[in-house]
């Protein structure tokens, strides 16, 4: 575990720096009129809410789609506690596209690797790519912050996003 909190450190520098070429990348994409990602996502949220006025929403991002490549969040409405109602109103929403080419990511953060470590271990490389993407998916919450903000807000009902079952944050009202 030492060893894999090493190369944490070490392409830590590389990593925020794809990270933030990724990013932009991605908001690129989804302000993009080419893509129509943005508008489905948004109508989700609002066929989610369609018949309430109040409650919440939640966006969460799943751990096992970054480690499957299908880039699925869990979008969810809950109209008590989050995470406790037990068959909440979702839609498991796909985001594959605007993820194209996030391979590239992998195999510059894999070369930095291979400067700085003679042998680097299939299970210690998978870590490094569950890890970068978790901060890619964590960092996606500003962007969808600025799609909430953009939404109308004709309801009492807040928006959150974070990892499924974990921390979420506020992230806005519509």
């Amino acid at each position: 575990m030492e060893r894999v909190t090493h190369m944490k450190e070490v392409i830590e520098e590389k990593a925020d720096f794809l990270i933030c070429k990724r990013l932009e990348k991605l908001e690129k994409l989804l302000n993009s009129n080419a893509n129509k990602i943005r508008n489905d996502l948004e109508t989700v949220l609002e066929e989610l809410v369609s018949d309430e006025e109040e409650g919440s929403l939640v966006i969460s991002f799943l751990r096992s789609s970054y480690i499957l490549n299908s880039y699925e969040f869990y979008i969810a409405y809950y109209k008590d506690d989050l995470f406790v109602e037990e068959e909440p109103a979702c839609i498991y929403f796909s985001m594959r596209s605007v993820f194209h080419g996030i391979e590239e990511d992998w195999c510059e953060i894999n070369e930095e690797l291979r400067k700085n470590f003679i042998r680097v271990f299939a299970g210690e490389k998978e870590e490094m790519r569950r890890w970068y993407m978790e901060r890619i998916y964590i960092s996606l919450e500003s962007i969808m912050e600025r799609i909430v903000e953009k939404m109308q807000k004709s309801r009492d009902i807040d928006v959150y996003y974070g990892s499924y079952m974990e921390d979420v944050k506020a992230i806005g009202h519509i």
